[in-house]
């Protein structure tokens, strides 16, 4: 059975809940990770010496912490199950996954072949088997836990957000969703204490700043997603069209390039979103809203 919270929590208490659960977790990761990643890199040296430079021992240390924090109050929240999360097997959920992996996917491959038609990109090297089965798993693995943290845990335990409550809760997860993409591109710490644990966090607000057009392009895909998984009642649907959108996203990345003095408006700064996939989003995000709302 999903967790929601008693109806005599009106929405805007559950929106409210929400939002002290995030910034709890957010604070708790950017305090406990500064605080505590010095001594794990010093122990990580003392194993083995220059192996590890400190910003990616912190970056470890700062997802186990968030781990280890969803965990302990995944409790509180009501989650027993995957089901609590919107992660519930059956037949006809994993379905509905198949299928919006294919309008995810689908989508993404069109506008690269509009790209192709245009100028914009050439087809560039071939994609091995091996390559495009470790992206396959990749997504697999990645759609899972991003949908089953960012839309499940942070949607289905609050129950049913309406109206302000439920569009400040999009955004504040999309938010956080798009945010946390950056905390990869932190910078190289030459020092192992707790200024370069805020140095680093600051390279990831910066970089939420200097990538806007990526930046934006995740904070709409995290709304789409939070919106599919809002409609149907489960997360099933939104780890599809993650999926499928990963797929084709770093496929279509592989086998095509940018031609020069042109920029792709699907891939920014590597394997990111741009204004494109932004665009699609919003136009798939206004069409979703139009389908039949949650039982």
């Amino acid at each position: 059975m999903r967790a929601t919270l008693p109806p005599a929590f009106a929405p805007r208490e559950r929106a409210a809940m929400l939002y002290v659960a995030l910034l709890v977790w957010i604070a708790g990761i950017v305090a406990l990770s500064t605080l505590f990643a010095p001594a794990v890199h010093t122990l990580v040296e003392s194993i083995v010496p220059g192996r590890f430079p400190y910003q990616r021992v912190f970056r470890r240390v700062a997802m186990v912490i968030a781990l280890v924090m969803l965990l302990a109050g995944a409790r509180r929240l009501g989650i027993r199950s995957l089901a609590d999360c919107g992660l519930g097997l059956a037949r006809d959920r994993l379905r509905e996954a198949l299928a919006w992996g294919a309008i995810g996917g689908g989508a993404l491959a069109a506008l690269f072949v509009v790209e192709l038609v245009l100028g914009t990109r050439v087809v560039g090297s071939s994609l091995g088997v091996a390559a495009a089965l470790e992206t396959l798993v990749g997504a697999v693995l990645v759609g899972l836990v991003e949908e089953g943290l960012c839309r499940g845990a942070m949607l289905f335990p609050f129950g049913r957000l309406r109206g302000w409550a439920l569009w400040s809760g999009v955004a504040a997860t999309s938010a956080v969703y798009a945010t946390a993409h950056f905390a990869r591109g932190s910078g190289r710490q030459d020092t192992a204490d707790w200024g370069a644990g805020l140095r680093i966090w600051e390279t990831v607000a910066r970089g939420t700043v200097e990538h806007g057009e990526a930046w934006w392009g995740l904070f709409l895909t995290g709304a789409l997603l939070y919106v599919v998984a809002y409609r149907q009642g489960h997360a099933w649907g939104a780890v599809g069209l993650h999926m499928g959108s990963m797929l084709a996203l770093q496929w279509g990345g592989a086998l095509t390039d940018p031609t020069a003095g042109n920029r792709s408006l699907l891939l920014v700064d590597g394997l990111l979103p741009g204004y494109g996939v932004a665009a699609a989003s919003l136009v798939t995000l206004v069409a979703v809203m139009r389908l039949p709302g949650p039982r």
